[in-house]
């Protein structure tokens, strides 16, 4: 029992460190704070406290029925974690180049600022923090889970993260006038390194489960 709770702890703050990353929400502070530049703090709380919310939902929805979805359209395990993988080291790349996360919106999302209260999900959750490589992460780690401590320790974690989220975007102008753009390309691209490693065993992963003959050779 002591051992199956010690896995279950490794695997959350494992699935924590990835989620995290790939989430990046200090990457994304720039994109939040050119998109609420002219909002009082008050209106601020509550753009980041909807854009948590949507973050927390989307999270769930993954863990508990992305596999349904996969299944439902024939798509094999392996085969996401090879796809799966690829759309999370493209991700990673262009974090250790330290692009601007303002990539993932289109012009329209970028220039609406007139209905404030919907900001926090779209752009903010979803497409720019809560995007594919977050829902694919998710998904991959939830075929993992196969015991309640496993179960009780992930949906912790994801309340953590949330919780981090909505202090961060809350914070977001006192945070980056004291670490500067540098600071943040710098913390962007230590989670890039860290998002690289988990889609290079991502797809490896998946490699050996579409072609065993991979893993009789130790690769």
């Amino acid at each position: 029992m002591e051992a199956q709770i010690i896995d279950s702890v490794k695997f959350s703050l494992g699935f924590g460190v990835a989620l995290f990353s790939i989430l990046n929400p200090m990457g994304a502070l720039p994109v939040f704070l050119g998109l609420t530049k002219s909002c009082p703090e008050k209106e601020i709380s509550k753009i980041s406290s909807s854009c948590a919310w949507a973050i927390f939902f989307t999270l769930l929805v993954s863990l508990f029925f992305g596999q349904g979805v996969l299944q439902f359209f024939g798509i094999s395990l392996a085969a996401f974690r090879v796809g799966g993988g690829i759309l999370i080291s493209t991700m990673a790349l262009g974090m250790l180049s330290a692009k601007n996360q303002s990539t993932k919106l289109n012009r329209s999302e970028i220039m609406d600022e007139e209905n404030r209260q919907s900001i926090g999900v779209v752009p903010l959750a979803i497409p720019l923090l809560s995007g594919p490589g977050t829902i694919s992460t998710a998904i991959l780690y939830s075929q993992e889970i196969s015991t309640f401590s496993y179960w009780a320790g992930t949906i912790l974690m994801v309340c953590l993260i949330c919780l981090t989220i909505k202090l961060i975007l809350s914070m977001g102008r006192k945070i980056a006038s004291r670490i500067g753009q540098t600071g943040l390309n710098v913390m962007t691209r230590v989670m890039g390194l860290i998002i690289m490693a988990v889609a290079v065993e991502t797809i490896s992963t998946g490699l050996k489960q579409l072609f065993p003959v991979l893993g009789q050779l130790n690769l």
